[in-house]
């Protein structure tokens, strides 16, 4: 997706660019669709493992790595979910606009 920005910069800048919507449907609304998605799985991991967790600290018969497997989802699961807030509100990369569109 980072290729594809750089190259709609480029025909932005060459004025062969096509418009505020071409730059949505190139750019935007598949940066935001692989964000949201990405952020349901890290929910659900973040669920899955923290449900784990907690089901499993009262428990003494329970093996250490069955833990860590599980505590270990969790923080995977809530860095991803941070990953994909960050996406979804263009925090690494701005969406590109059109010179004299202004935002």
């Amino acid at each position: 997706m980072f290729r594809e920005r750089k190259q709609l910069l480029g025909q932005i800048e060459a004025g062969s660019g096509g418009g505020s919507d071409q730059v949505n449907a190139l750019y935007g609304a598949p940066w935001h669709a692989t964000a949201m998605i990405n952020s349901i799985f890290a929910l659900v991991a973040v669920l899955l493992g923290g449900l784990l967790v907690l089901q499993l600290s009262g428990r003494t018969d329970t093996r250490p790595w069955v833990r860590a497997v599980a505590l270990g989802g969790a923080i995977l699961g809530a860095i991803g979910l941070l990953t994909g807030l960050g996406m979804y509100f263009d925090l690494f990369a701005s969406q590109p606009e059109l010179p004299g569109a202004g935002g």
